[in-house]
């Protein structure tokens, strides 16, 4: 029996696409490792979208051609963004590839491979034509059993100007809602209880296919699904945020009181040159729905600095706008121009230095504001998935998530007296202390 191993680097939606791949294999005949130094297959699933990004794709490629030197690896395949913007490039500077698939050719990995081994070259496949009945596929978890990532499309046609995105992954497409549905109902069935839905561009969903599906309608579906305990919607961009959608949030018990929106940006002038399709004034007056909403509403964004002709004063609006808002969670990143993208060709590009610089400074007044939101909770009670049990020096504490603390993104909270907890549990919890990401519980 083969042996398959792999590295899925990027966004989660990257890693749904892994775990496809893997079951197909699995499916097969082969037998998941995770000592890449015993696997016959390895798959790198690469990420493009900033120049990191591209750097560690390159980088982990290259580390792995070694498992072909001194491992037992006979193929090795890159899969992924990077793969799809650079199909030539790769093949050639990298002649230790095997397989080379693009972001809508994953399901195509058992016959690249089994060319492979048959003709003994390097095999291509870029497909445009997406994967069709997705939910029929076999997939192979490797998150916690307890949760999953569901990818409700792919794509997008926000043509933000930095964004390099739709040309690796295409327009925006939907899947319809019996396939999603079907997907949750098989991963609930498996134990699945906290499901994080994904997509480019979340609120998006379902307009593409004309039909009048949308975001509420698939979740009024999801909720009725047996076993599934928590839903947690990811990347939603503002446009399209509809009432409708923020009242199913806050009446559905299964629906996480967390909304991620991506923001970018406040100042008026820096979202123009973006070409993102939301004012300062829509973006406040989305906000304030949202901090007036009943049961509280978990805010969460993602924000850029060092854009194109990004003034101090516009940085000033920006650091101004997470004072007043505070959000609870805030990821940021340096803008970063990637070629063919129509902010790459922009004049008054920022140094390295002065994004650097405006970097620090908005994640050190974020810091602060989550820092002083953690010790708002104190006293609070709040339920928590529990995922593993840690040792802090002074005996085992259980290591969780409540429901405004998103995987991997987010915080954590401690849970000092774990008595019988074990990974996959929920338990009541207080609140007992705060830091600037993290929480102290007591058990309840």
């Amino acid at each position: 029996m083969k042996k398959i191993g792999f590295i899925s680097l990027g966004c989660s939606k990257n890693l749904v696409d892994t775990e496809m791949m893997i079951g197909l294999m699995e499916k097969a005949g082969y037998e998941m490792t995770e000592d890449l130094n015993e696997a016959n297959v390895i798959i790198i699933n690469t990420c493009t979208f900033i120049d990191a990004a591209k750097d560690e794709s390159v980088q982990t490629l290259l580390q792995a051609t070694e498992y072909k030197k001194n491992g037992k690896c006979e193929k090795l395949v890159a899969a992924g963004c990077l793969s799809q913007q650079f199909q030539e490039g790769l093949a050639r500077e990298i002649p230790e590839l095997d397989v080379l698939l693009g972001t809508e050719s994953w399901s195509k990995i058992l016959d690249a491979v089994n060319e492979s081994y048959r003709t003994g070259k390097q095999v291509n496949c870029f497909d445009s034509a997406p994967c069709e009945h997705e939910e029929l596929i076999p997939r192979q978890l490797v998150t916690p059993k307890y949760t999953a990532y569901v990818k409700i499309a792919e794509g997008c046609n926000n043509g933000c100007t930095f964004c390099y995105i739709p040309y690796v992954r295409g327009k925006a497409r939907s899947r319809p809602i019996p396939s999603v549905v079907h997907e949750v109902k098989r991963l609930a069935a498996q134990g699945v209880k906290e499901f994080n839905l994904i997509a480019q561009d979340l609120s998006y969903y379902g307009r593409d296919l004309g039909d009048g599906t949308n975001l509420a309608g698939l979740l009024r579906e999801l909720v009725k699904v047996e076993g599934v305990k928590w839903i947690r919607l990811f990347y939603l961009y503002p446009t399209y945020f509809t009432d409708e959608l923020l009242d199913l949030i806050t009446r559905e018990k299964k629906i996480c009181k967390y909304v991620d929106i991506p923001l970018q940006h406040i100042s008026d002038s820096v979202l123009k040159r973006m070409h993102r399709r939301d004012t300062k004034e829509s973006i406040y007056a989305l906000l304030g729905k949202l901090r007036a909403a009943s049961p509280r509403i978990t805010l969460r964004t993602t924000l850029m600095v060092g854009f194109p002709g990004e003034t101090e004063a516009d940085f000033q609006e920006l650091c101004d706008f997470i004072r007043e808002v505070k959000f609870d969670d805030m990821g940021a990143f340096k803008y970063s121009p990637q070629d063919g993208t129509p902010a790459a060709r922009m004049a008054d590009q920022i140094s390295e230095d002065v994004k650097e610089d405006r970097y620090h400074r908005l994640m050190s007044v974020q810091a602060e504001i989550s820092e002083e939101n953690d010790r708002n909770l104190i006293g609070t009670e709040t339920e928590v998935l529990v995922e593993e049990l840690v040792d802090n020096g002074d005996g085992l504490v259980a290591k969780g998530r409540a429901e405004f603390q998103a995987p991997e993104v987010d915080g954590n909270v401690y849970i000092e007296n774990p008595g019988d907890l074990k990974p996959g549990d929920f338990c009541k919890v207080r609140i007992v202390d705060g830091y600037a990401y993290d929480l102290i519980a007591n058990r309840i």
